[in-house]
């Protein structure tokens, strides 16, 4: 009968296997990184769970603990993130009991999940809110249509990518002049630029959050600091699967004009630095608003939350792409 244990107390190797097939595509960076991605042993008695087969592991639950801010006060909550079930063990309540032991971890909880995971939680008690999502824009487009209608569709996408990329040098002029430069390594200096602590409710990005989530991130290269206008942002330029990617993380606290128009100085940077896709997610609506024109694609993201502090969780909490594991999303 499979057991639940920690994620460290799985055998060696196991982890590895099960990642290699639970999510091949970030299989090899979870085998190496899954420690930092989950927080393990900064936040006691909050690590990722396992479903153990013999020493083999067949389920996985994981947890990204985050500080929350409501009325002056802190607390600790988890979200609910990299949960699968191997498919022989799937519709045998081993995902329930997985789920049930996960929530045991910490009184509060959330998550961005998909509509399979939905569905159970919706069915143990959780509460759904719809105040966030995705917005994206491809600019390379031959890949796209070849993998939607085929090969003869692709050669249309230098076209269509030349049309894509004008339009949105025409949707950004007026933009303002960003500095971009590395992300500096004063955890604490970051954390003033990017924490809105006037928000009553929020993720608490002190300098504790900014260490990990920023300057220990294995990919801590790939992300680089844009001011103007007296508001801090963060971009994120990588390549995956074979796409350079443009993402916007996050905006920090400002004026709310300028706040707007970082997404606009975001979205012409990307085109500059030739990225084939531009994406940002999250629940602001100024943000998400300033977006709108320009990149044009937009997804839902299903959250929901649980716990008996309703005071805290009910309310809308502010997030934005580099919360949860959006970003870490993309192999």
């Amino acid at each position: 009968m499979p057991e639940i244990r920690k994620a460290s107390a799985a055998q060696e190797g196991a982890l590895r296997r099960f990642y290699a097939d639970a999510f091949p595509e970030r299989a090899a960076f979870l085998a190496e990184h899954w420690e930092w991605l989950y927080r393990v042993g900064r936040f006691p008695g909050i690590e990722p769970l396992v479903l153990v087969d013999g020493e083999r592991v067949v389920g996985h639950a994981g947890a990204i603990p985050v500080v929350l801010s409501h009325d002056g006060l802190q607390h600790t909550a988890i979200w609910f993130v990299d949960f699968s079930i191997l498919p022989a063990y799937q519709a045998k309540g081993h995902g329930q009991a997985l789920t049930m032991a996960w929530m045991a971890l910490c009184p509060r909880r959330i998550t961005f999940c998909n509509d399979l995971s939905m569905r159970l939680f919706l069915k143990i008690g959780w509460t759904e809110r719809a105040d966030a999502s995705v917005r994206s824009l491809p600019l390379e487009l031959s890949g796209p249509l070849a993998r939607r209608y085929g090969p003869l569709a692709a050669a249309a996408g230098p076209a269509l990518g030349f049309g894509a990329r004008a339009l949105v040098k025409a949707l950004t002029l007026g933009a303002p002049k960003i500095e971009t430069k590395p992300l500096p390594l004063d955890a604490g200096g970051l954390a003033e630029r990017l924490d809105d602590a006037s928000a009553p409710t929020r993720v608490v990005r002190d300098a504790d959050w900014v260490r990990w989530r920023l300057l220990e991130n294995p990919r801590r290269e790939e992300h680089v600091l844009a001011e103007a206008g007296g508001v801090s942002a963060v971009f994120r330029l990588f390549d995956s699967l074979g796409r350079k990617r443009a993402h916007l993380l996050h905006v920090g606290p400002g004026p709310a004009p300028a706040r707007a128009a970082m997404v606009k100085a975001f979205a012409r940077w990307a085109l500059d630095q030739g990225a084939d896709d531009l994406w940002m997610a999250g629940n602001d609506e100024a943000l998400l608003s300033a977006a709108a024109p320009i990149l044009r694609r937009s997804r839902p993201l299903r959250y929901a939350w649980h716990g008996a502090d309703t005071a805290l969780l009910s309310v809308p909490l502010p997030t934005q792409g580099i919360d949860s594991d959006h970003d870490l999303m993309f192999p």
